[in-house]
């Protein structure tokens, strides 16, 4: 069993440093994310507008995975390496990419200030529950309050403590999308901002 526990503990620190080594910084000190676009037919959603426009689900899904092992505040770059996107492309794409990101962030403190809320409204329904448990003398249905108002009680803690720093942690990612620097390279390397 301890032999399997340092298999364990050698196994997540090997993970943890192979992950820091294979993330690249640009010389600003952001974490760079590179993408290959061989095709950019599929870039933006095909449901955006013009004005408004969005990258699309696939697109998001890569950014969010490549930059998935990194703390969520952390300044990043969007390398894309290909031949097939021209400069009024680059412009929407960047846009897309913020456009997508804010609609993110908007949702997600939206969703805090609605946790923040239920959290304030079980806890005070818990303690009000505490409250009448007291007066009643029934031994049954004494029980009955007091797990009820337990319950309350659990359901504020978990979504405060364990909900809250999810949506947080979310939303920083988001702020780093938002703000992330994208620069476009041929793929034969050419660096073009």
């Amino acid at each position: 069993m301890r032999k399997n526990r340092i298999s364990l503990s050698k196994s997540r620190k090997a993970a943890y440093k192979d992950a820091k080594r294979r993330t690249e910084y640009d010389a600003d000190g952001r974490a760079v994310i590179n993408m290959t676009v061989r095709d950019d037919s599929d870039f933006l959603s095909v449901y955006s507008e013009r004005e408004t426009p969005f990258i699309s689900s696939d697109v998001a899904e890569f950014i969010e995975s490549s930059s998935h092992s990194l703390r969520p505040g952390q300044s990043l770059t969007l390398r894309i390496h290909s031949d097939c996107i021209d400069d009024g492309e680059r412009q929407d794409y960047r846009e897309g990419i913020q456009e997508y990101y804010s609609e993110k962030y908007i949702a997600a403190k939206r969703e805090l200030r609605f946790n923040l809320f239920a959290v304030i409204m079980l806890a005070l329904a818990g303690i009000a529950t505490l409250i009448l448990a007291f007066g009643v003398d029934n031994n049954i249905w004494s029980e009955v309050i007091d797990i009820a108002a337990w319950v309350f009680l659990w359901e504020s803690v978990d979504i405060g403590v364990f909900k809250l720093r999810e949506i947080n942690a979310n939303r920083r990612r988001y702020l780093s999308y938002i703000s992330m620097k994208v620069e476009y390279l041929p793929l034969s390397g050419e660096k073009k901002t």
